[in-house]
């Protein structure tokens, strides 16, 4: 019994590494596109939630969840383990966030608490991923990836 509960658990991680490496994005351009809409989002989530308009903010959360749902494949193809945790730890920030303001009353320390713990993700990977174009705007840092 023990050996196929074991099994099962192997089956199913394996299934989801094949379906995140299948996501749409899998080129740098590709995740540079889906990163810009990052940004924008978030000062949105943050507007809202000053304005306490919760609903708003889990609708601008929801976006950014997306992005990092949708560029996961990208690490999981460059097998870089750092920036596949880094994107996990977003995403588990993000829903934290997500369940807290869903909460009546909503809590808003645990709201903060879960953005941070999003933002520390976000961090992590732009430090050894993301860099500055002559623009301003982030981009790959140039063989980061191995290119």
């Amino acid at each position: 019994m023990r050996f196929r509960l074991c099994a099962a658990a192997l089956l199913a991680a394996w299934s989801g590494t094949l379906i995140v490496a299948q996501q749409k994005v899998v080129t740098p351009e590709e995740l540079d596109t889906e990163m810009k809409k990052v940004q924008p989002a978030m000062q949105a989530a943050q507007k809202a939630l000053k304005s306490q308009s919760f609903e708003d903010a889990r609708a601008q959360l929801a976006i950014v969840r997306k992005v990092m749902e949708d560029t996961q494949g990208f690490w999981v193809s460059h097998k870089k383990e750092d920036a596949i945790k880094a994107n996990q730890d977003t995403i588990a920030g993000l829903e934290k966030a997500d369940k807290a303001l869903g909460a009546t009353p909503v809590d808003m320390p645990t709201v903060l608490g879960a953005m941070k713990e999003a933002n520390g993700g976000c961090r992590v990977c732009h430090d050894a991923y993301r860099d500055r174009d002559a623009e301003k705007n982030y981009i790959l840092k140039p063989g980061s990836i191995g290119q």
